[in-house]
């Protein structure tokens, strides 16, 4: 093993991705993979965690997926006793999860609003809250929050 793959394995790590279904909390979780973590990951639907999981599989990935609406604080207590049970006790957490809404001012409705602050904020401390509990428990861990271009633009 290389210096570089030495200082950055994670190597008996288990991760969870959430919004890693595709796009960057997919890529997210293949370099954590590849770097040796255990991934876990969550979607909303079967049809979507099964598309996911043939992805990883097509990448060569070992990834565990689960149902849960990380808007919803029991789906994601849930999650975190799953993962607890079946991969091991969460390292990292990367609150990826998240949606924009380019409905245009005049159109826009407090529904849209709450819909994005869900998703986006509120979703993110139901991950923080139970992984932070079980991080300060084992002493250390990770957690990480992705934003967009959006979280800066008006």
């Amino acid at each position: 093993m290389d210096t570089f793959s030495k200082n950055f394995s994670l190597e008996g790590k288990v991760a969870l991705v959430t919004g890693a279904a595709y796009g960057i909390g997919f890529a997210i979780a293949e370099a954590f993979a590849k770097a040796g973590a255990k991934i876990a990951f969550n979607c909303r639907s079967q049809k979507h965690l099964d598309q996911a999981l043939a992805d990883y599989k097509a990448k060569g990935i070992d990834a565990k997926g689960y149902i849960a609406d990380v808007t919803d604080e029991e789906q994601v207590k849930k999650l975190v006793a799953d993962i607890d049970k079946e991969l091991g006790t969460i390292d990292i957490l990367v609150n990826n999860a998240g949606v924009s809404d380019s409905t245009p001012l005049d159109k826009y409705t407090a529904e849209h609003f709450a819909n994005v602050m869900d998703l986006n904020v509120n979703a993110m401390m139901n991950g923080i809250l139970p992984a932070a509990a079980i991080m300060k428990e084992q002493g250390g861990g990770c957690i990480l929050n992705t934003s967009s271009m959006v979280s800066i633009c008006g």
